[in-house]
């Protein structure tokens, strides 16, 4: 016994409408073409599953009993086909994505609550690390995007330039620089300056800078993240410089009064995707929202 889906089909919809007409109407085909489909169907079985009745079909117990299972079998299917539905249109899937902490501790929560308040059935990881080794993450082909600040060459890593932007000055409230719209290297002398760790590139080119122009901050204060400079900084530990995208989410939150800074000194924000396999769609609509925060924030 060999069962053909159009057969099924055509029975699923001749139970649940009760007329062979109505269910070639459902089914897209002839009212002959449905009743030859529900005829050999019941050749394909080997016993009748309808009773001909004044040229109406009425199902027998059998039939019934068939149509259960039937059902069973096309829920499967439609709950497929609505998964197909809902991945195509990038509804349903998971997304891993690793990322540095200037861009994980406040500007990627905002934009991962949006995009899974209008996708609800994608999950999404978020592993925050270092840019180095969101590059390991990236080149071990298991996660789908990266936000790193630092360019690579490692062969199992994409790069892309994400966004670029001058770094921003960052105050407590009321302290005394606020009263200027833009701040130079020499408003920071003698300040306290809160500083990335020394190891870091930011960090050097920072200290080059103040050198160059023959200021001299009071380095007392060191942390490793961007958002810890901002909050020593909101408790009226110091002064700073620090990564766009950290200073501006500060910045909403009133923690620390922010300003532009000359001269410009640029800071780069790139993505990483994993070289050996495709980009998944998901990654690109995500990245789609992502730009379009990144250009908001701009504004």
């Amino acid at each position: 016994m060999r069962l053909n889906h159009r057969q099924l089909e055509a029975f699923r919809a001749m139970i649940e409408t009760g007329s062979v007409t109505d269910a070639a109407k459902r089914i897209l085909i002839t009212q002959p073409a449905a009743s030859r489909l529900l005829s050999d169907l019941e050749h394909t079985v080997g016993y009748p599953l309808f009773r001909r009745e004044k040229k109406r079909l009425s199902p027998t117990p059998e039939a019934l009993a068939l149509f259960e299972e039937v059902e069973r079998s096309f829920i499967g299917i439609d709950m497929i086909t609505e998964a197909a539905r809902e991945i195509g249109s990038y509804r349903r899937g998971a997304l891993h994505i690793a990322g540095m902490p200037a861009m994980s501790l406040g500007f990627l929560p905002r934009v991962i609550a949006e995009f899974c308040v209008q996708r609800p059935e994608i999950s999404i990881a978020l592993q925050i690390h270092s840019s180095q080794k969101v590059i390991q993450c990236i080149a071990s082909q298991q996660f789908d995007l990266g936000f790193a600040e630092s360019d690579t060459t490692h062969p199992g890593v994409t790069t892309e330039l994400l966004y670029e932007a001058p770094m921003i000055a960052v105050l407590p409230k009321k302290h005394r620089l606020c009263s200027k719209p833009i701040l130079e290297p020499k408003d920071f002398e003698d300040e306290i300056f809160v500083a990335l760790g020394a190891n870091y590139p930011t960090r050097k080119r920072v200290d080059a800078m103040f050198l160059s122009a023959d200021v001299q901050p009071k380095m007392r204060i060191e942390t490793q993240l961007s958002f810890a400079v901002g909050q020593i900084v909101s408790q009226g530990g110091g002064v700073s410089l620090i990564d766009p995208i950290t200073a501006i989410e500060m910045g909403k939150q009133s923690l620390v009064e922010t300003r532009p800074f000359a001269p410009s000194l640029l800071y780069q924000y790139n993505v990483l995707f994993p070289s050996l396999r495709p980009k998944s769609r998901i990654s690109n609509v995500f990245l789609e929202l992502v730009r379009s925060h990144l250009a908001q924030d701009k504004e």
